[in-house]
């Protein structure tokens, strides 16, 4: 084989380095002779290699030029190069490819073309009937393109998008959805953005926008400051309106979203959201401000903070208020009924768990005043539990001490502190017991205490309450075929002294009660401190579930409760007014992901009447139809202490009609009134590049100074172009 002068020609895999060429299998070297000095040779010696691989290698040594043919692959630095031919020119440092060219970035970004002549380091460079891969399958091409620093691409005629591209009837290829079409496109990989040119917006082949420069950033950005999707519609309560959110990327650990929305009715309204990760924690703050018709500014904040100390010690704040109680629903933020402000500290060691904290409410209905609504500061908890001890006995204590004030009205301050002892035992035959003791004392200061025929009373008042009670519950299982069959019979058993709630201490934290299966077994039935559950009461009930082998099952549950003494402990209608309670129950059907059912149930216990009945089913697929259901029941005996009678019944239905397009459509109802409370229908076009996203609502109901509504909203976003998710909108 001839060396000098000539041409070396094989299959061959290796590695182009300084001067010389390595072929596995062997070495040739450029003589020395013709060699430069050695602080040159050494320094090329120490140039990034090209690795390649080839069927076919011509390599000619005075031209100092390297020819590869078929499947030829070449890397240098993460960057790797495909083509039918490459041809390197080591003195100029120039390479050339054609054929089915492809280069992959190391960020994963892939550019193929007819044709590209680069810079032996791939950074510069020219390429005819370029085609660009972004990341998440985004498009970019053109009929030619420049290759600076291997990061800047400048495109000529160069369309954009994200859209997947269809075969026409006749085999051609289709109009994507959307695409931009420019002059010139500019694409910065340091940078990550793309930059147009004299660029129009074509939707379907049809132009509707254009802009002589416009710039976002490419696909493989998560977030950079911009123009996010915008929002437009209508609402009975403001008119038509409409909202261009921007995005503000401050640094890697914090954002902010500014959404200005003119309304036609209301005026301009500016709604912001700042984020914020720190080290041992995160904030997160909403807030809103506009000038109604009065002239007078009205706004909302809702922020929350959560903060490590150590290990052990965390602190945050949720911070909650509106200017006045109709503004939320009016502008369309999450209106719920009273808004929360709370300051605290928490530390977790062990099995202990403490808490110190403060609250302010703010209620929204139409009876709520300020200046009968408590403010609780301080609030402190501690509970904590020994490891368990012989035969499995553990000790609890539970401390609580809370300061509550108003403006008008009952102010409370109160210390509570509870010894708690339980020691569980499993019998020989599988039933399961455990015995509770415990004392508890409660001492207070309060003033202005409404008595039923007596004067209000100021001063101190406590109480001590000792609690001795038994738990037990023997399950039955049995196997049938490939289901597990298991009945459970349920009871339970507890005493305190009667007369555990003298009209000396204010209930604050107990005031909402319903009986139902979830608290039919508990030794306190009140969920606060203020109220405790007296005298000697015990329940029963039996347990029911039958689990099949693919995880499909059908439970039940029913029971009853018994108290021994007949006094006002409970309100009237609630279920525990008389010696025996109401039956409460539970069923629930779930045999497959396409029937989820539960009832839960309260019936009479002379007439076994209703008193209150919930349901909730979801049936169907997503494919073909699921429907979402719940139905609510209160009688007018049902010692409620939110509703009255009430009879309401909430529908959904959603499907997926093909692979872009779903709909759905809901309701509820007032079955006791016959009439609706509201309605609305939704459509979603989505794939793999935009989204349209239309919604119509119709509310019946007042809300003080609201009242029915009509609204709908529109939303388009462009994917990749940028877009947002937000929890409300007008």
């Amino acid at each position: 084989m001839a060396i000098a002068g000539g041409m070396i020609k094989r299959l061959a895999t290796g590695t182009i380095l300084g001067c010389g060429i390595v072929l596995f299998g062997g070495q040739f070297g450029i003589p020395s002779a013709q060699a430069q000095d050695v602080n040159a040779q050494q320094s090329d010696q120490d140039a990034p290699a090209i690795l390649f691989s080839a069927d076919e290698v011509d390599y000619n040594r005075e031209l100092q030029t390297v020819t590869a043919r078929g499947n030829v692959e070449i890397s240098r630095e993460g960057r790797i190069l495909l083509a039918d031919t490459v041809s390197y020119d080591r003195s100029q440092d120039v390479l050339t490819a054609s054929g089915n060219v492809s280069i992959t970035e190391p960020t994963g970004e892939v550019t193929f073309a007819s044709y590209v002549e680069l810079s032996g380091d791939f950074k510069n460079g020219i390429v005819k009937d370029i085609y660009v891969l972004l990341d998440e399958n985004t498009r970019l091409a053109g009929t030619g393109a420049r290759r600076s620093a291997g990061n800047f691409t400048e495109i000529a005629k160069a369309v954009y998008s994200p859209c997947k591209v269809c075969e026409d009837d006749d085999g051609t290829a289709g109009t994507p959805l959307w695409r931009i079409r420019a002059a010139r496109v500019l694409h910065d990989a340091e940078n990550k953005t793309v930059e147009y040119e004299d660029a129009r917006l074509e939707f379907a082949g049809v132009p509707v926008f254009y802009t002589p420069y416009m710039q976002h950033p490419d696909p493989t950005v998560k977030r950079q400051s911009g123009l996010l999707a915008p929002s437009f519609g209508s609402t009975s309560y403001v008119g038509s309106y409409f909202s261009q959110p921007y995005y503000w990327a401050i640094d890697k650990s914090k954002d902010m979203t500014f959404t200005p929305t003119y309304t036609l009715d209301e005026g301009a309204l500016l709604a912001t959201e700042y984020r914020q990760r720190f080290d041992a924690g995160e904030l997160e703050a909403i807030g809103s401000v506009t000038q109604d018709s009065n002239d007078d500014w009205q706004g909302h904040i809702d922020a929350e903070g959560r903060f490590d100390i150590d290990q052990t010690w965390r602190w945050g704040f949720d911070a909650e208020q509106a200017s006045e109680k109709t503004y939320l629903s009016r502008y369309g933020f999450a209106s719920p009924s009273v808004l929360t402000s709370n300051l605290f500290t928490e530390g977790f060691r062990g099995a202990s768990y403490t808490r110190v904290d403060g609250y302010y409410f703010q209620g929204l209905k139409s009876g709520d005043d300020r200046d009968t609504t408590p403010i609780v500061l301080p609030h402190m908890q501690f509970h904590g539990q020994t490891a368990p001890a012989k035969y499995g006995s553990i000790t609890t204590l539970d401390v609580d001490g809370l300061s509550l004030t108003r403006e008008d009205g009952t102010d409370s301050h109160r210390a509570s502190a509870k010894v708690g002892w339980e020691l569980p035992h499993v019998g020989t035959l599988g039933d399961v017991t455990k015995l509770s003791l415990s004392v508890r004392g409660d001492s207070y200061m309060v003033s202005d205490v409404e008595r039923d025929y007596k004067d209000d009373y100021s001063g101190y008042t406590g109480r001590v309450l000792p609690l001795a009670a038994i738990d037990w519950r023997m399950p039955f299982v049995s196997d049938q075929g490939l289901y597990h069959q298991v009945i459970t019979p349920v009871a339970m058993a507890a005493w305190s002294p009667n007369g555990g709630n003298p009209e000396e201490i204010p209930n604050e934290d107990s005031q909402s009660f319903e009986l139902d299966d979830i608290n039919l077994f508990a030794h306190d039935r009140f969920g606060g401190i203020d109220r405790a559950e007296d005298g000697f009461r015990a329940s029963y009930g039996l347990e029911w579930g039958l689990y099949g082998p693919t995880g499909g099952y059908t439970s039940a549950m029913f029971g009853q409760s018994y108290r021994a003494a007949e006094n006002d402990t409970f309100a009237e209608g609630s279920g525990l007014d008389e010696h025996m309670s109401d039956y409460v129950g539970r069923l629930t059907v779930a045999p497959n992901r396409y029937l989820d059912l539960t009832y839960r149930y309260r019936l009479d216990k002379d007439d076994f009447s209703a008193r209150r009945n919930q349901v909730a089913l979801t049936a169907g697929s997503i494919d073909t139809l699921r429907v979402n259901t719940t139905y609510v029941h209160f009688s007018d005996d049902a010692g409620s202490e939110e509703f009255n009678e009430r009879e309401e019944l909430y529908f959904k239905a959603e499907r997926q009609f093909s692979d872009y397009w779903s709909g759905m459509a809901y309701g509820r109802y007032d079955i006791d009134q016959s009439d609706p409370l509201e309605y609305g229908v939704g459509f979603v076009y989505e794939d793999e590049c935009f989204i349209f996203d239309g919604r119509i609502r119709r509310t019946f109901y007042q809300d003080q100074d609201l009242g029915e509504s009509d609204e709908f909203l529109f939303r388009l976003v462009f994917k990749t172009l940028g877009e947002v998710a937000s929890a409300a909108g007008l």
